[in-house]
């Protein structure tokens, strides 16, 4: 939904918000490089380093508070995920009236896919000279942390059972591989790990007991590095997606994967694939249904998982311009 055509983005002040341990860690030495280039572009900027997971948000409370209205991540989804959280967490204006953008810089970059937005610096540079401001959904969920009952809100998809078994299994290992191959490492590595947990997903006027293999809620298409499991997503629809998978047999995840890059997920049969607004999943008792959003490790069910409509402004490509 283009609400106008103005670039006052050209000539904002923005904060800028880098994630040096991005693209498994090789931003931090790219970068003095890459600032040269950005702030060519972007004269008035105001340029801090995350210094540790959810430091972002905090720096994002403190920018609006100086009165800063436009807002970039630079890394992949990780640090976009804190970021918008920081954006609409913060009390000192509504959400709408922050200007997000990302530079893709990280490993995954699935956010972008979605909008049609290029990770090639060229091109990357052309789209922010000719983008106009838009608004997409968000996500809501409420969930349970170690911490006790928490909130956090998504921008692309949240995965829970066995999505979130992986990423919560990558937390705590180091790989020399390329990001997306220690990814693939793991999620082959965790299938032989992970057992389906039991579960009631309610949605909408509808209700589901069963132990789930995978069970997903997206405003966006992409996740894992390309893989589509919620290839129904609409970012600026009226609802967001709900794709699940009951327990199935690890040869049959094998054997039908290649289904997850493809978007091909609903020709499986024991895939079920719906939209609606608000999604609730309670675990079985004595099974755990770990939650990630965006690929970040959150925590537990019992969660609801609620649609904010349009409350992420954005850069979007200009179509008009391509």
């Amino acid at each position: 939904m283009i609400q106008n055509t103005k670039r006052s983005h050209l000539t904002a002040r923005w904060l800028v918000i880098v994630n040096p341990q991005a693209n498994n860690g090789n931003l931090e030495q790219w970068w003095p490089t890459i600032q040269t280039k950005l702030q060519a572009l972007i004269p008035d900027t105001k340029i801090v380093m995350s210094k540790h997971s959810g430091n972002a948000t905090q720096l994002v409370e403190e920018a609006v508070s100086e009165g800063i209205r436009h807002i970039m991540a630079v890394g992949g989804d990780g640090i976009a995920h804190q970021v918008i959280n920081g954006i609409v967490l913060q009390k000192k204006t509504p959400s709408r009236e922050i200007t997000f953008a990302l530079l893709p810089l990280g490993t995954g970059n699935d956010w972008i896919k979605s909008h049609g937005i290029s990770k090639k610096w060229s091109s990357w540079k052309q789209y922010f000279l000719t983008a106009v401001p838009a608004y997409q959904n968000l996500g809501k969920i409420n969930y349970q942390s170690t911490d006790g009952s928490s909130v956090r809100y998504f921008m692309n998809v949240a995965g829970l059972a066995y999505d979130a078994f992986v990423v919560r299994y990558m937390m705590d290992k180091k790989s020399r591989l390329p990001g997306k191959v220690f990814y693939f490492w793991a999620t082959f590595r965790c299938l032989f790990m992970y057992k389906p947990q039991g579960g009631i997903i309610k949605y909408d006027e509808h209700q589901h007991e069963a132990a789930y293999y995978t069970i997903n809620a997206g405003i966006g298409r992409f996740s894992g590095g390309g893989m589509q499991l919620v290839p129904q997503a609409r970012s600026q629809g009226e609802t967001m997606a709900l794709t699940y998978v009951k327990k199935v047999s690890k040869l049959a995840v094998v054997l039908n994967s290649f289904r997850f890059y493809q978007g091909r997920i609903a020709g499986y049969r024991k895939a079920y694939l719906t939209n609606c607004k608000t999604i609730e999943v309670i675990p079985r008792t004595g099974d755990e249904l770990l939650i990630e959003a965006d690929g970040e490790f959150l925590g537990a069910c019992p969660a609801t998982i609620s649609l904010l409509p349009n409350a992420l402004r954005f850069l979007s490509p200009n179509k008009a311009n391509n």
